[in-house]
């Protein structure tokens, strides 16, 4: 009997971040042509590099963690190892307010979940009121299977779990910002289970930090559009695409530089840029919550007392000390999750953030040294849809013919994160692979 191979099909991926890299890359490791379109300058989308005169920034620091299976998965498919890429930390929680202090720390000889249980069972800074409401409701989420009968927020779902006001604010609110990105009063509780269950249920691995040892670019965009270029894959940068129709048995895709005929068109945009584009597939409309990060550069000699420590009770949640997680020493990223309008002089916003990290640090006998040699605010206005409970989150597969959708937004379980992008892309590509 003989073997006959699928005729390959000439496939367009529209955008260029994480979504679109990773469609392309499964596409073109299965035998098909692949042309990939990007209107910006650079690959990347929300998640790149961003040139400063004095170092390599993100336009967003991200954390990824070691439940990340699709995302480690097509990195080791390309050829990358995620260990080397990766600054592997276990999951370690050092949340500051002020002068006061919580720290939960989980140990690496313990399997999951029994980690975290030790983690909440020795704890600094919880009552033994708070450690055993948070043991006992972990424990019923674990029988529950992690699933909600009805979905609601994240703050309905900590009343009905009694948790104490200071495991909230210490715990579980920073761990919803961090992972959906959504206050707890307007966040998806389901989805905040899907990232608790990964996170905590499988492997004691899974609840890592993995924190990126250079910035996106350079660590994850352009190694991944160097192997699609590798691969055979087209790759158009500076190209916008005006639109995609479907005719027949083809698409027909129009770009600044002509038209095209494909077989599949993904567009791996962003919905609120769909409409650009395409004018027949039902989108819907999403809110969406900004991310803004402060860069304060100091001396090569200033050290944070950890990696990453948390802020709670004022306005930034979380700073990275990127002297310690890739090699720029002295530089400080403080994130700022979720929030409303900010003061618009950059001046007040930064010393808002020396402030409240200075506050922080006096718990250490540490305070920041007063020479800032510069200082840098990068603000994503759309960093991620707002993760509302029961959110209509559309298919990859749309209502015409040959057109996909490809992106952190569709429907999966979950939220607007490197995984929810990675998966997105692969799932389309599987889809068109039949």
């Amino acid at each position: 009997m003989l073997n006959h191979t699928p005729t390959p099909r000439n496939i367009a991926v529209v955008g260029a971040g994480l979504a679109g890299l990773a469609a392309a890359y499964t596409l073109l490791r299965s035998g098909h042509k692949v042309s990939l379109f990007e209107a910006a300058p650079q690959a990347g989308g929300r998640a790149r590099g961003v040139q400063h005169a004095e170092a390599m920034l993100d336009n967003g620091q991200h954390l990824c963690i070691g439940a990340y299976q699709a995302t480690r998965a097509l990195l080791g498919e390309a050829g990358l190892n995620p260990e080397h890429l990766f600054t592997r930390v276990p999951l370690a929680l050092h949340m500051h307010h002020r002068a006061d202090r919580m720290s939960l720390v989980t140990p690496t000889w313990l399997p999951a979940p029994l980690h975290l249980l030790w983690g909440l069972l020795t704890a600094h800074g919880l009552t033994v009121n708070s450690k055993w409401q948070a043991i006992r409701w972990m424990l019923w989420l674990k029988q529950s299977a992690f699933t909600l009968m009805q979905d609601t927020t994240v703050e309905n779902l900590l009343k009905q779990g009694h948790q104490t006001e200071t495991a909230i604010k210490t715990l579980w609110e920073p761990l919803c910002l961090a992972a959906l990105n959504t206050p707890i009063q307007i966040a998806s509780a389901q989805v905040f289970l899907n990232v608790l269950r990964d996170s905590f249920q499988q492997k004691r691995s899974d609840s890592d930090f993995l924190i990126l040892k250079s910035d996106l670019s350079s660590s994850l965009i352009e190694p991944l559009l160097g192997k699609i270029s590798i691969s055979g894959g087209k790759v158009s940068l500076r190209t916008p695409v005006i639109s995609v129709k479907n005719e027949h048995s083809h698409c027909v895709l129009e770009t600044s530089e002509g038209t095209q005929l494909f077989d599949d068109v993904i567009l791996a945009l962003g919905p609120h840029q769909l409409k650009t584009v395409v004018s027949d597939i039902a989108v819907p409309a999403f809110e969406y919550q900004p991310i803004t990060t402060v860069y304060l550069q100091y001396s090569t000699h200033f050290r944070l007392p950890y990696r990453v420590m948390g802020l709670y009770g004022g306005l930034a949640q979380w700073v990275f000390d990127r002297g310690q997680c890739c090699d720029q020493a002295g530089l400080l990223a403080v994130v700022i999750s979720a929030h409303g309008p900010l003061n618009g002089d950059k001046a007040a916003l930064i010393q808002q953030c020396i402030n409240e990290l200075n506050q922080a640090l006096s718990s250490h006998d540490i305070q920041l040294e007063t020479a800032l040699l510069w200082t840098q605010v990068i603000t994503e206005k759309r960093a991620t849809f707002s993760c509302t409970p029961d959110l209509h989150r559309p298919q990859n597969k749309t209502s015409q013919p040959h057109i996909y959708l490809a992106g952190d937004y569709t429907a999966g379980p979950y939220p607007a994160t490197i995984e929810g992008a990675v998966r997105s892309g692969v799932a389309v590509a599987n889809l068109i692979l039949g």
